[in-house]
């Protein structure tokens, strides 16, 4: 057996063993009440037998025997009665009192046996010796070192009693002394030992309870974890179902639209009457559409978008973003304005698209929730931050709606989902922008019925805006295209046919083809070099536009890195292109005819032109 096993040792840290002894003394507080309370009981009983043994032996001593008693009794009753109150839940304040207890009733028994007729000493007196031990040893539960002094002070006086009686020549078998005194001894040390198992027991079980509920606690941790990621899950399941239920209906409508009038001008133009308000409405129509998805593109973007800070002329963007929506406001009619101040705005530090973008919503979003009155765009400069705020005389927002708002697809008071109050990603694609911009953040107040007012807060740029120029207009733009050669390869026809007639539009020369094997057959007759490749991403037999490029890049490669322009209907972002080798630009088949000519003339305009005589030398 290992002599760990009868080592008693504190805990390494002062804090565990400080809790350790906070525990053992509650555990065991109810046990120490009732041992002592027995011992009281026991020694009360013992009291009555006295008063009729001692009357018919020796009625002389029975007041000496009852000081005795009495005195033990209420040097035992006091600490015990102490014992009661929320000292018994404090280790030392618990030993202490336990002591008193116990020496009270020890030194009480060694007075009786001075007292009590020797004859009679050990069949009545000694006894109450082990139950004393009794006690302490078991229900007691004193630490070690403590029963280890206790006890043996005890041992220490009975056998000093002993002596005494001996010197004193008080009438004592000699067997008395050295049989009881050995018992005693010898309880002693089994006890030390039973106390030290006990000790280590309890240290072992308060670790495991320890460990436990340390246990317990990351285990409700983890579930509390678990619960609000399946709260979370439930949340994006019910996002996902309003996005799709509204996203299904907006798409729907202008669909349904579109075919009605589709519908009215085959009639119209059966009979041989002008069709152009139906033109001009399903034109209309498909535009919604393709703002709803641009919305949606741009919500996607944002996700994997890394954010240009540079500093950004301030007044600049307020005037472009106004003039932008001054004919929408004018035909809602309410008024759009720029508020006065004595000096510009000082320029910010942030990056130009998002902010103008996050603006650019802020506005749309209050001409489309106001009626009456008008919507003004102010700044007010907090110490290194600049407020943009944009007011609106509009409906307000209740407190009811004001956690949902920003939420995606959730507009107020539109039940029936009317278009021309957007489809609800304006302020939630806000939220994201201030969540990628750094230092940039976002308020609001609002009273339901009177207006709102939403704030964008950016950090001041402490350099002055690069003012860049271009007079470029679009029109200008696509004439670049005149000429050029162009590759195109999509594989829906329709798609392809509808680009096809768009770029020979522009006066360009165009080869199309619907896969990587078409594209093979026109690099097999050996034409000019594209001066840019156009390509979905995803085609047909697990093949990608990227594929067709580099493809057509690697025939082309003594006259240099084509330019390419990928057009896709996926929510692809740009930096999942990283790995393609520029110059490229990344096309949504959402985009309006004119800015898909407008990135395409770009593209081409910054490469060397080919021109007809650009072939391979012999």
């Amino acid at each position: 057996m290992r002599l760990s096993g009868f080592l008693v040792r504190k805990f390494g840290s002062a804090a565990v063993e400080r809790a350790f002894r906070m525990d053992y003394a509650r555990r065991y507080a109810s046990q120490r009440r009732l041992a002592g309370t027995s011992l009281i009981l026991i020694w009360t009983v013992v009291v009555i037998r006295d008063w009729l043994l001692l009357n018919t032996l020796d009625p002389s001593i029975l007041f000496h025997v009852g000081y005795v008693r009495l005195a033990g009794v209420l040097g035992m009753a006091l600490p015990l009665w102490l014992m009661w109150g929320p000292r018994a839940f404090d280790e030392r304040w618990a030993a202490r009192l336990i002591c008193v207890v116990t020496l009270s009733c020890w030194f009480a028994l060694l007075g009786l046996v001075n007292v009590y007729p020797s004859v009679r000493v050990g069949k009545e007196i000694f006894p109450g010796f082990f139950v004393v031990l009794f006690l302490v040893f078991t229900l007691f539960r004193l630490r070690t070192i403590t029963a280890v002094w206790l006890v043996g002070l005890c041992v220490v006086t009975y056998h000093l009693i002993e002596l005494l009686q001996y010197i004193w020549d008080i009438p004592t078998p000699w067997t008395h002394w050295s049989t009881n005194g050995a018992m005693v001894l010898m309880m002693y040390f089994v006890g030390i030992g039973v106390c030290i198992q006990f000790e280590l027991a309890a240290r072992r079980e308060f670790l495991f309870r320890r460990a436990l509920r340390a246990a317990k606690a990351r285990v409700e941790a983890a579930s509390r974890l678990v619960r609000q990621q399946n709260e979370r899950m439930r949340e994006v399941v019910r996002e996902k179902e309003r996005f799709f239920s509204s996203a299904y209906h907006d798409i729907q409508q202008p669909l349904a639209a579109i075919n009605l009038f589709i519908r009215s001008a085959q009639i119209k133009l059966e009979d041989e009457r002008a069709a152009s308000h139906d033109l001009n409405v399903i034109e209309e129509t498909a535009r919604d559409i393709l703002d709803m998805f641009k919305d949606i593109q741009d919500y996607s973007e944002l996700g994997s978008y890394v954010p240009h800070l540079s500093p950004v002329d301030t007044q600049a963007v307020l005037t472009e973003v106004c003039e932008q929506y001054l004919e929408p406001a004018k035909s809602r009619g309410i008024d759009l304005r720029i508020s006065v101040r004595r000096r510009p705005p000082p320029p910010i530090e942030s990056d130009h698209a998002l902010f103008k973008r996050a603006l650019s919503n802020f506005i749309s979003n209050a001409i489309k929730y106001t009626s009456v009155g008008g919507v003004v765009v102010g700044w007010v400069e907090i110490g290194a931050r600049l407020r943009i705020d944009v007011w609106d005389t509009g409906v307000g927002i209740s407190p009811m709606h004001r956690d949902a708002i920003f939420a995606e697809y959730y507009q107020i008071n539109n039940p029936g989902r009317d278009r021309s109050k957007g489809f609800g990603l304006g302020l939630s694609i806000v939220n994201r922008v201030v969540g990628i911009l750094p230092k940039h953040s976002m308020r609001f107040w609002s009273v339901e019925g009177r207006g709102s007012r939403f704030s964008l807060y950016a950090p001041i740029s402490k350099m002055t805006p690069v003012i860049g120029t271009d007079d470029r207009k679009d029109g200008a733009c696509t004439s670049l295209l005149n000429g050029r050669y162009i590759l195109l390869c999509d594989d829906e026809p329709t798609v392809l046919e509808g680009l096809r007639r768009l770029f020979l539009s522009t006066g360009a020369m165009v080869d199309s083809a619907e896969s990587m094997t078409g594209i093979e057959a026109i690099l097999a007759a050996d034409s000019r070099v594209p001066d840019v490749i156009i390509t979905d991403i995803r085609l047909r037999d697990a093949r990608t536009g990227i594929e067709v490029a580099e493809r057509v890049r690697q025939h082309f490669a003594w006259a240099g890195t084509l330019p390419v322009a990928f057009i896709t209907g996926e929510l692809v972002s740009p930096h999942a292109l990283r790995n393609f080798a520029e110059p490229f630009v990344l096309l949504r088949k959402s985009s309006t005819p004119e800015s898909t000519l407008a990135e395409v003339s770009r593209l081409v305009a910054v490469q060397r032109p080919t021109g007809f005589g650009h072939v391979r030398d012999p």
